[in-house]
This record gives C-alpha cells, structure tokens and sequence, in this order.
C-alpha cells in the first residue's frame, strides 16, 4: 500500500507536467497534433518513392504509405477542432495511430516504425487532457464537418489500397501510388478512368468503391461548401432587402414586435397603407415574412436601423414595443433624425404616455386606456347613454 501511493504521485506529476507545459499555451495542442500529421505525411512520401525494404514480406508489404498519409491529413483536418475540445475530434485522433500501428505491423520499414511511434506519441501528449472532451458535443455543425471529412479519408484509403492490392485485374494494370490515387478519385468523383476492371473481384471491388465513395465525396463537398454558400446567399438576401428598403416612400414605419405592433400592421395592411415593420428578433423577422408583412431585423432606437428602413422617406413612425423605455429611445432617435415626421408611440403603462409626448411624439396612446374605455361603453350599453336628442319617447 505504501508503494502505491508514490507510483500514483509519479503519474499525477507527469501528466500534470505535460498539461502545465502545454497549458500555458492554449495553441500548442492543435500545433502539436498539425505538425505530427505533417510528419507522417512526409514519412509516407518518403516510403513511397524511396521505397523502402521491409523486415519481412507480408501481402500488405509496401501498403504503408497512404496510411501513413490519410493518418497525417486526419490529424491536420482534427487540429482545427482538438483544441476547442470537440468530441467527435477528440474520438477520431486515436484513428491516427491504428492506422499507423496497423500498417506498421503488417508492413515494417523505417518509414511506417517512425509513423507508428509519432501518432503513438502524439496519443501519450493528449491523454492528460481526456477530461475535457466531456464538455464538448457530439452532434452540431463542427462535428458533422469532421465526421464526413473522416468517411471521406476513409474511402480515399479504401480505393487506393484496393486498387493496389487488384492492380493487376485492371486494364491497363495500375501500378504505383499516384495512379492509385487517381484511379480512386477519378472514381469517387464519377468521372471515370481509363482503368477497367477484367475480373468479377475488380468489378465488386469497384461497385462497392463507388457505393462508398460517391457518397462520402457528394457529402463532403456539400457539409464542407455549406457555410461558404449559405454565406453567399446571406449577403444576396441582405444586398436584396437593403434595395427594397431604398425603393420605400411614403411608408409607415412600426417598431417593436409586440402583440400591439403586428395588429397594427395588420390594420395597415389591410387599408393598403406601405408598412415596414422594424423588430430586434431576427426570428420573429422570419415568422413575420411568412406571414407576408415587409418585415427587418434592428434596433428600433438604432440611427443606422431607422435610416435602413427609409425614415427620412417614411410618411410616420409608431413605436410599440412592450417596453416603455424602448419606445421612449426610439421616438427620441427617430425625432432627432426627421424632426418633420409623425411619431405615434404606445405606452403600455398610462402614466408614460405623458413623457412619450414630452420626449416628441405626436400622439401616445395607453393601450390600457383605450381599452377600458370600449370595455366600459360595451359594458354600460345605450341605455344609460339615454336616446339620442329628437328621438321620439320610448313606448310606455
């Protein structure tokens, strides 16, 4: 019992000492994990044209370069997500050295011994920091870009491999690595090559090259190509609105996405009055497009906002936030802009309506007020109004 408590204290100092030392820079995890899938990138060029021989003959003997290789691009594409303690990364870094460990066993050289123990000791660097792959996610757009990235490299060895293996089941016969790679690629990709199968295990080989492969590739370049045109089409849509906007004149502009400004807008609407409507939630701008209204995102109480929705050009402004004081900031920017422009503003406490008023709105209505109001003339009816003057008496 004595002796375990040191042996416990020697690996706590050790793998403390490694998380202290990288620790204190927060880049040299991704740095670290890049740079061995550099490594075993340049070792598996190197076994493939220095041609290295092997400690022993195996079938698999000379198949180490593209696992050393697709082991290094796997690394490279896992460094820009091991750092922010990504799990899917995290989980696929231990790939690396299978892959390496793998090959190395079947087909050992310099070359694949030296891959072996890089992504062997990239593993022992990383380990200390295992705890933090729980606060990560599994799922979301980052681990699905490296799940795909990780089929896609999969399928890429898988073709290479293969054909090497049936190189000569092939007319004309693939020989070497680079034809290999192009024969996979040209494959995955569905243009096609002048290789062709002669045997039934080419001819399986290749179907199930092309089941796994198109897949993999078409999602690839749709997971990787994503953001960049949802991006594109954010500007287009952002180039196209800021245009309709500019055409306004004349409008009316409703602030705020309250219960009491969609109603308004929807009376407007309704007597074919131009209105835009100006909310600080980009969902409820969404929902309100949906629905048909000529709807923004902004800050109401934004000069860049107003401006945005054609305040100089507009023909009123009604500010009706649920809050007072937004409402209060909004009718002051939108007087300070267009001191000319009518300004109704809502106040839903009726004691506000006053400084709405003080503050440069033209009118400001208790939403409250207006309603007790109906409501007591609904409730009280005609008859303790009294008829109206030069009816005639009712009957007795």
């Amino acid at each position: 019992m004595a002796s375990a408590g040191p042996g416990r204290s020697t690996r706590t100092v050790g793998t403390g000492a490694i998380r202290n030392r990288l620790g204190a820079h927060p880049a040299a995890l991704p740095i670290a994990t890049a740079a061995t899938g550099l490594l075993l990138i340049g070792l598996g060029y190197l076994s493939a044209e220095l041609v290295e021989a092997n400690l022993f003959r195996d079938s698999l003997s000379g198949f180490d370069p593209p696992f050393d290789v697709i082991a290094g691009l796997l690394l490279v594409a896992l460094s820009f997500r091991i750092g922010r303690q990504n799990a899917v990364a995290w989980f696929f870094s231990l790939l690396a050295p299978a892959l390496t460990i793998f090959i190395a066993i079947f087909s050992p050289n310099v070359f694949s011994l030296a891959a072996a123990a890089a992504a062997t000791a990239l593993v022992v660097v990383i380990f200390p920091f295992r705890g933090g792959v729980y606060a990560g996610s599994v799922s979301g757009p980052e681990s699905t870009q490296l799940m795909v990235v990780v089929a896609a490299l999969l399928s890429l060895l898988f073709g290479m491999a293969g054909v090497r293996l049936l190189g000569r089941e092939f007319s004309p016969p693939v020989r070497g690595w680079s034809e290999a790679l192009y024969f996979t690629v040209a494959t995955i990709s569905t243009n096609g090559s002048q290789y062709v199968p002669q045997t039934a295990a080419a001819r399986g080989f290749v179907v199930v090259l092309i089941l796994l492969g198109v897949g993999t590739f078409l999602s690839a370049v749709v997971v990787l190509f994503q953001p960049f045109l949802e991006r594109r089409l954010e500007r287009i849509a952002q180039r196209l609105e800021r245009a309709q906007m500019q055409g306004l004149s004349d409008h009316i502009i409703v602030c705020g996405d309250s219960v009491t400004a969609r109603a308004a807008a929807e009376a407007l609407r309704s007597r074919h009055v131009p209105t835009v409507l100006l909310v600080p939630d980009a969902r409820a701008v969404d929902h309100l497009r949906a629905d048909g209204f000529a709807a923004t995102a902004g800050e109401p109480s934004s000069e860049e906002d107003l401006r945005t929705v054609g305040v100089d050009r507009a023909r009123a402004l009604v500010a009706a936030d649920d809050s007072d004081a937004e409402n209060l900031l909004t009718v002051i920017t939108a007087r300070g802009l267009e001191p000319q422009l009518r300004i109704v503003a809502v106040a839903t406490s009726p004691a506000n309506a006053s400084k709405l008023r003080r503050a440069g709105a033209n009118e400001a209505i208790s939403a409250i007020t207006v309603a007790a109001r109906l409501i007591t003339t609904a409730a009280i009816g005609d008859r303790e109004r009294g008829p109206p003057t030069g009816s005639p008496p009712a009957p007795g």
